[in-house]
């Protein structure tokens, strides 16, 4: 006799398993099926599988209205099955080992169908999930689940997992690839706007690991870039990829494989600059042959990479007991003992990234050096004082110079040293206060960038200036993947405009706020003229190394990551003040003693707001590109 179908339950049943926790996800999947045409990248919907549930009829209008409601809520449903077995397990009694946090996409919470990542480490630790199926790492930043995760695992481990959807690009991958063409090889395929996918990808990674820094100072995170995925006429991948005349299996997989590689170049690099980020490399671990669809392993393959998890996590906690689980919502002085407890355990203090800063304010220069000019200021020592405070604050080693002491030699030593005393990740940060001048272009590299500009700009120290070229080189001494900030208040360039614009504004100003914080051009001109061969032989001693201003960058490049953000724009002027410089003022306020949480650009636009419109702050790029130093908030170590 023919074996009996086994019996169908209805979605009332099912709903009753669903909500039992004694029922495992895994005797839940064959109720369920994946909706490929209603699935978007990384995110399945699931649909109702008709050979072992009763599906309504469409007349039966109640119970697909049951149906529907089930399967919309599956990822709310298996994110709440999961922190009721998380509070079960620390509950128990029985349970010794670490409390963990996990935030991520479609690996760490795949609802019924797969057992993802998660599921396998929950087999061995507990796990205090936040993850949804296609959650986007913008998504994660702007709600910030994480941060509950780690407070009510006290603060330890972080389980990240984002950047799948971003890796697609959100489903628009053709949008950044180029038809075929058989001379092309599969990296050439990828046009320049999937490096600018990777770098929102990357910068919103940063700001996770950040803000879970700041919240919980001995926090790791252990993220991963994925594994080599294989294109297999799914609508992510293989059919955009045809659609473009890209039919061959074997470049796809190649193409493919090249999107994987460059996600993990960006990882392993934020790993090397950041000891809080512990970094798996996973490719190789799934296979060829062990893949769902797409994007998304077989069980087997999730169970070998949480094994690489699973490592990981032993290898953090296994020189420390872990801190009792937190029991419910905890409180702010529970939260703050689980800080205080928990301890990143490998991680050797030498690991940490340093920030070194250097804070110069002069209300004055030596007459002697500048043709009888005395350049006096008020507030700019103030203004190097208070940079110096903010610095200490928020974790800096500052060193502060003043008038006298601010001397080219001191200050161009002072800079060399901390470029030799840094390695990747770290970063320095530098303040001038003072006067901005100029003296002749010897070398015609700036009038490459302004046909009309035969003028380098300087600092000017307390016995010379110090020309912008100069500077150049001593970016150039940082090491790869470091990090510079400087922020600048004075004023540069002189076109004919501006010439009379500070004239007046010299011969009028009654008050501090009313005088501009640039050199007279016509001291500048007598500076420039008196000391010509001096300033030449700078220019020639710094561009020795390159055959002319066109490769230059060739020649010395900079491999650190540099951000200015200076006082104002080339046609305005800087304006001193009692107590700092306006621009130094305004930026004080816009921090707010650290109470300003954006990142960078957010931060120049917050100083922008508050600005006169005749003195508007510049920001400014220099060096290697770094997505994850754009996404920081300012000032972070």
């Amino acid at each position: 006799m023919p074996k009996a179908a086994a019996a169908k339950i209805t979605v009332d049943e099912l709903s009753r398993k669903v909500a039992d926790l004694s029922v495992p996800e895994a005797d839940l999947a064959k109720y369920f099926e994946v909706d490929e045409a209603a699935s978007g990248p990384a995110r399945p919907e699931l649909k109702l599988n008709p050979d072992t549930v009763q599906v309504p009829p469409a007349a039966d209008a109640e119970g697909r209205a049951r149906s529907a409601q089930l399967l919309n809520s599956a990822n709310f449903v298996c994110k709440m099955r999961r922190q009721a077995r998380y509070q079960q397990m620390v509950s128990s009694g029985t349970y010794k080992g670490p409390t963990i946090a996990a935030e991520g996409d479609s690996w760490f919470e795949f609802p019924f169908v797969l057992e993802d990542v998660i599921d396998w480490v929950f087999k061995d630790f507990a796990v205090y999930c936040q993850s949804e199926a296609g959650d986007t790492l913008e998504n994660m930043v702007r709600k910030a689940e994480y941060l509950d995760a780690l407070e009510r695992t006290g603060g330890r481990i972080l389980l990240l997992s984002g950047g799948g959807n971003d890796l697609v690009a959100g489903g628009n991958i053709a949008a950044h690839l180029r038809p075929f063409d058989a001379t092309l090889t599969p990296a050439q395929y990828l046009l320049p706007s999937f490096g600018g996918v990777l770098d929102d990808a990357i910068g919103n990674i940063e700001q996770i690991v950040r803000s879970a820094g700041r919240a919980f100072p001995s926090a790791a995170v252990i993220c991963h870039g994925y594994d080599y995925t294989v294109p297999n006429d799914g609508k992510w991948l293989g059919k955009p990829m045809a659609g473009l005349g890209i039919t061959n299996k074997v470049l796809q997989k190649a193409i493919a494989r090249e999107m994987v590689d460059r996600l993990n170049t960006r990882l392993m690099a934020l790993a090397s600059q950041s000891p809080r980020v512990s970094y798996i490399n996973v490719r190789g671990t799934v296979g060829d042959n062990r893949w769902h669809d797409e994007l998304h392993p077989t069980n087997e393959g999730y169970r070998d990479v949480a094994k690489l998890f699973e490592k990981e996590i032993k290898r953090l906690t296994a020189s420390r007991a872990a801190p009792p689980a937190t029991r419910g919502a905890p409180t702010t002085a529970s939260r703050l003992r689980a800080r205080r407890r928990a301890k990143l355990p490998t991680r050797p203090e030498s690991a940490a990234a340093r920030g070194i800063s250097l804070h110069v304010g002069l209300n004055s220069v030596d007459p002697a050096a500048y043709e009888g000019w005395d350049g006096q200021l008020t507030a700019c020592e103030f203004d190097a004082e208070d940079m110096a405070a903010l610095a200490k604050a928020v974790g800096y080693e500052p060193k502060v110079m003043l008038t006298k002491d601010a001397t080219r030699k001191a200050v161009i030593a002072a800079v060399k040293a901390a470029a030799k005393a840094m390695k990747a990740g770290d970063i320095f940060f530098l303040t001038y206060s003072g006067h901005g001048g100029q003296v002749p272009d010897f070398n015609g590299d700036e009038a490459l960038e302004r046909p009309d500009d035969f003028q380098d700009e300087t600092l000017c120290l307390y016995d010379g200036q110090i020309v912008d070229d100069e500077l150049y080189a001593l970016w150039a001494a940082f090491p790869a993947d470091s990090r510079v900030l400087v922020l600048s208040d004075c004023c540069h360039s002189g076109s004919n405009i501006k010439a009379r614009l500070i004239a007046d504004l010299v011969e009028t100003a009654e008050t501090p706020d009313q005088r501009p914080r640039v050199m007279p051009l016509a001291v500048a001109a007598r500076v420039a003229r008196r000391n010509r061969d001096f300033y030449k032989a700078i220019s020639d001693k710094v561009t020795a190394s390159w055959a002319g201003p066109v490769t230059r960058e060739m020649a010395l490049p900079v491999a650190a990551s540099v951000r200015l953000i200076s006082a104002c724009q080339d046609n305005q002027v800087a304006m001193d003040g009692l107590t700092n410089g306006l621009f130094t003022g305004r930026l004080l306020e816009a921090w707010g003693e650290g109470a300003f949480q954006g990142n960078y650009a957010a931060f120049h636009r917050a100083i922008v707001d508050r600005m006169p419109p005749e003195q508007t702050p510049n920001l400014y790029l220099t060096g290697h590109p770094s997505p994850s130093y754009d996404a920081q908030r300012p000032f972070d170590i």
